[in-house]
């Protein structure tokens, strides 16, 4: 604190002045973004409320789709959702959920359609789609992966990949579907073509084995 005990009083409230300021700018300048709200409503952006530089501490609605900075909680869409930065919680929606920050799933993350995660992910629970899951950074699945195309190139599953065509990183389970493919099998392939590129059978129909 600056005090005012000074024969220059003029010079030291200048500085006094000069600390609040600095003060005021150093407390909101990390705050400029991160306006929060625990309730969001959406039609179809910018139709919503709280508008996109808003991060959803509680519950998502939107009655067709919704975008914002972040969301930790429940997020529910009709057709889909977006979520630019963070995302933490359960995201259901009836065609699409897209994240592009870091994604944590807790429990669920289904839609009609497709899951597309383009940032590091950990999906705690089940995945599941119609389509496609998709992810494309450094991720983890516990738990159960399910779609009609499971495309998780850097991703490692503890449990479950179930799709017709499934590509992963690493898993450690079992991979099931008409094609699979992965880098490193510790668990069992089964489906018409298997591929274990690190394994000592790199190729192999029906079953395969890892350890």
């Amino acid at each position: 604190m600056v005090f005012c005990a000074h024969p220059n009083y003029n010079g030291c409230m200048i500085k006094k002045t000069r600390f609040i300021l600095v003060l005021f700018a150093f407390l909101f300048a990390g705050q400029a973004h991160a306006f929060f709200s625990p309730l969001s409503v959406s039609i179809l952006p910018p139709v919503q409320f709280p508008p996109e530089d808003f991060s959803i501490t509680g519950v998502r609605a939107s009655l067709l789709w919704g975008n914002h900075r972040d969301v930790y909680g429940l997020d529910v869409g009709v057709l889909g959702n977006v979520t630019q930065l963070e995302f933490v919680g359960i995201g259901v929606s009836g065609l699409v959920n897209i994240t592009h920050g870091t994604t944590t799933v807790i429990g669920l993350q289904a839609a009609g359609g497709a899951n597309i995660n383009t940032n590091k992910t950990a999906v705690y629970g089940l995945q599941l789609a119609l389509g496609l899951n998709q992810m494309t950074a450094e991720s983890s699945v516990v738990g159960l992966e399910a779609a009609l195309v499971n495309l998780v190139d850097h991703t490692k599953v503890y449990g479950f990949q179930v799709g017709v065509y499934n590509k992963s990183l690493a898993v450690y389970g079992f991979q099931i579907g008409l094609v699979n493919v992965t880098d490193s099998l510790h668990g069992i392939q089964i489906g018409l073509i298997n591929f274990n590129r690190t394994g000592l059978f790199v190729v192999s129909p029906i079953l395969n084995v890892g350890f």
